[in-house]
């Protein structure tokens, strides 16, 4: 009986060993940004494009941590033709469901800070203040070590200074891309 047991421990230990296995620890993404900004100030809303890209370090199947950084440029704010960049670098905790699946969702809070250039927030200096993005998305693994983000959406709080004060602006941004997994 007692090595009856000791082989049932190894085979759930082995099994445990090989399920890991499917899992990536490293989870490295590129892809393009599509944010549409609602300024809390007199400047109408509009659109903007750019990329970001991230690495998550997966501790676990379910949990990893992510640093993203990622860059949008507007040439036009209201009727106002302009040249503005805005970058955001932020980090956070992510939560995974079915990673090793074929789809695997997820959610994440990113916080960090929006770098922003004097055409976007129309003052004389380059600005850093806060960012703050809670989102979902869903990867297709297509592959073990590579995938396509099918879609992130992301709220994107950012505090943009102006002549007098920062004001919030909260934004919705939508990023797609390829995965690499390690």
């Amino acid at each position: 009986m007692r090595k009856l047991l000791c082989l049932l421990g190894m085979v759930c230990l082995a099994s445990l060993s090989a399920a890991a296995q499917g899992n990536s620890r490293v989870d490295l993404f590129a892809g393009y940004s599509y944010v549409h900004t609602g300024p809390g100030i007199a400047v109408s809303s509009f659109n903007a494009n750019g990329g970001d890209g991230s690495i998550a370090l997966n501790a676990a199947n379910w949990a990893g941590i992510v640093a993203e950084v990622g860059g949008i440029h507007a040439t036009k704010i209201g009727l106002t033709d302009v040249d503005a960049t805005a970058y955001t670098f932020q980090a956070g905790p992510k939560i995974m469901l079915f990673h090793g699946g074929r789809l695997s969702p997820f959610a994440q809070v990113l916080a960090g800070v929006v770098r922003t250039d004097p055409s976007f927030n129309q003052t004389t200096k380059t600005h850093y203040t806060f960012a703050l993005s809670p989102g979902v998305g869903l990867d297709w693994n297509a592959t073990r070590h590579f995938g396509i983000r099918l879609g992130q959406l992301d709220y994107l709080l950012t505090r943009i200074p102006t002549s007098t004060n920062q004001v919030n602006w909260n934004n919705f941004r939508y990023s797609a891309g390829v995965l690499v997994r390690f």
